[in-house]
């Protein structure tokens, strides 16, 4: 995840320690989610320091793609094949195709 907002500050022991927020974050900063609770998410930051930044002040990020990386096209959707026994079924009549006993 990244950071979304301007900046946002960063607590090591917690959002209610007594000291006030022990660094801010710029927007862009990405960080690592390690547990996500009630308006705070315990993340880790780019120096490996583990700490405590407001949820809304997270987004997603977008992972760019490495430049030697070969670019997915979308594969077409596979047709569904029906059985023969169910396509006689409904091409002749509104009955349904009545099947023999087989091993």
């Amino acid at each position: 995840m990244e950071v979304s907002v301007d900046h946002t500050p960063f607590y090591r022991n917690g959002p209610l320690q007594g000291n006030g927020p022990d660094l801010s974050l710029a927007k862009g900063d990405e960080v690592e989610v390690l547990r996500k609770e009630i308006g705070y998410s315990f993340v880790r930051i780019f120096d490996g320091q583990n700490g405590y930044v407001a949820n809304e002040a997270l987004k997603l990020s977008a992972a760019p793609q490495p430049a030697d990386a070969p670019q997915a096209s979308p594969s077409p959707a596979p047709k569904p094949v029906a059985s023969p026994a169910a396509a006689s079924a409904t091409q002749a009549t509104n009955t349904p195709a009545k099947l023999g006993f087989r091993y």
